[in-house]
């Protein structure tokens, strides 16, 4: 258990320095939540955490708060009141779920009362809906804008949710690299499920296409709000740009959510956290991201995380290809 809580703790530190050289933008955001993860399994194993659960929310919140810490006095590109915030909601969520609370609120959710990770995972999805409430309300101000794309950006976008679903599932902890991938369920795909994902790939921009069309209709204002920003790829041509987004989105996004989450909160409730992670869009735009996360969670209960994330990366970039052509 130590040398694969060293291992992450070295994984998080590298995070952090790659983030502090400006090498990558993002891949500091998740490290506070990947320590209190890690170390919420690590506490988890021992005997005394079962006896003192109080005791053992309060290390995992001291972790994760000094994880914050170093994130933002390192001067990674992440905004230090965010993280603070963050990390103390994550901090004062376990420290009140450490007794009766907890018990309560995650055998309501299914989850198991007595698992610090379970309890970090229900702290985390409700410090994600508070944060992301709040940048949609702030965001709602902010005037039209190119947001610029390095390659390295979709790098750091599937390394660092590949790091959290890992993380999550207890990799290098309780489960090697073929149970953890177990885990996930990423399975090998055959051709005929290659074919299926394609069409439903294209089901899915006929159905969200015309649900952004209607917006456009009745909701014209909120709808030029959605489509404020852009993407402007640098140092690559915009077609391989539109590759490596829908890449890095269809295959990161889906391990963590579909593969990590889903199997824990259920399709209902992991697809409410997909679609409030897409503070860009408003209201409208994120009920849509919604109902593609309800409708990718029941073809991963048919199918395979592996199968959603060929659907979610088709998906995504029939989308670049339709606004490049369009």
């Amino acid at each position: 258990m130590l040398p694969g809580l060293a291992a992450w703790l070295a994984v998080s530190a590298a995070f952090v320095a790659v983030e502090a050289a400006r090498l990558a933008d993002g891949l500091a955001m998740p490290v506070p939540l990947i320590v209190a993860l890690v170390v919420a399994r690590a506490v988890g194993a021992t005997t005394w955490a079962q006896r003192r659960p109080a005791l053992a929310a309060l290390v995992i919140a001291v972790s994760s708060v000094a994880a914050a810490g170093v994130v933002a006095v390192v001067g990674a590109d992440v905004p230090a009141p965010d993280v603070a915030a963050a990390a103390i909601a994550a901090a004062l969520a376990l420290l009140v779920a450490g007794g009766r609370l907890r018990r309560a609120a995650l055998a309501r959710l299914g989850l198991d009362p007595a698992s610090p990770v379970h309890a970090v995972a229900v702290a985390a999805a409700v410090m994600v809906a508070a944060l992301s409430v709040a940048l949609v309300v702030a965001l709602s101000d902010e005037p039209a804008a190119t947001v610029p794309f390095n390659p390295g950006d979709s790098l750091a976008a599937v390394a660092s949710d590949v790091a959290l679903a890992l993380a999550g599932v207890g990799f290098l902890l309780t489960r090697d690299l073929r149970a953890a991938v177990a885990r996930l369920d990423l399975r090998p795909l055959t051709g005929r499920q290659v074919a299926w994902a394609a069409l439903a790939a294209v089901a899915f921009l006929g159905v969200v296409g015309a649900a952004d069309w209607a917006e456009s209709r009745l909701l014209p204002d909120l709808h030029a709000l959605e489509s404020r920003f852009d993407y402007e790829f640098v140092g690559v041509p915009p077609l391989v740009g539109a590759v490596l987004v829908s890449l890095a989105a269809g295959v990161g996004e889906e391990i963590l959510f579909r593969g990590a989450l889903q199997p824990r909160l259920g399709i209902v409730a992991t697809a409410a956290l997909f679609g409030l992670l897409h503070v860009q869009y408003q209201v409208p735009g994120m009920l849509v991201i919604f109902g593609v996360g309800l409708a990718l969670g029941a073809l991963k209960a048919r199918t395979s995380t592996t199968f959603t994330a060929l659907v979610h990366v088709l998906y995504d970039l029939g989308t670049f290809l339709l606004d490049m052509t369009g």
